[in-house]
């Protein structure tokens, strides 16, 4: 029983510091893809492709390194990412109430940046 107990608490302590690797990963891909950005070394699709990219891997890295039970509790509340289209259908929506498609560019790019912005916040419900 205190064995199993103290295997618990560790594996909560590796998962809480698994946990804030991730989120200082994703804030680090967000942040360098920002400043691409504000460089013009890439355009604000492209930046939200990378990010989305980049979350996704960080993802699958770090669920690898969460326990049993973290894992299980990391599937149950997002068990696969949505697809880069949904995220830019779902921001549209909320940014501008229509869809992607029939944005203007320049709303458009509003949507890759909160797609860029939101890659480097983690999921607060974890």
């Amino acid at each position: 029983m205190i064995k199993a107990k103290r295997r618990t608490n560790v594996a909560a302590i590796n998962d809480a510091h698994t946990r804030a690797c991730y989120i200082a990963d994703i804030q680090r891909v967000s942040s360098a893809a920002k400043v691409d950005l504000s460089v013009g070394r890439i355009n604000s699709l492209e930046a939200a492709e990378h990010c989305y990219a980049m979350r996704n891997q960080l993802m699958a890295k770090y669920r690898n390194l969460t326990s049993v039970a973290g894992l299980a509790t990391a599937k149950q509340i997002k068990s696969t990412p949505p697809s880069i289209a949904d995220l830019f259908e779902q921001y549209a929506r909320r940014l501008f109430s229509c869809s992607y498609q029939n944005l203007s560019t320049e709303q458009q790019q509003g949507v890759h940046y909160a797609v860029i912005d939101a890659s480097g916040r983690s999921n607060s419900t974890l």
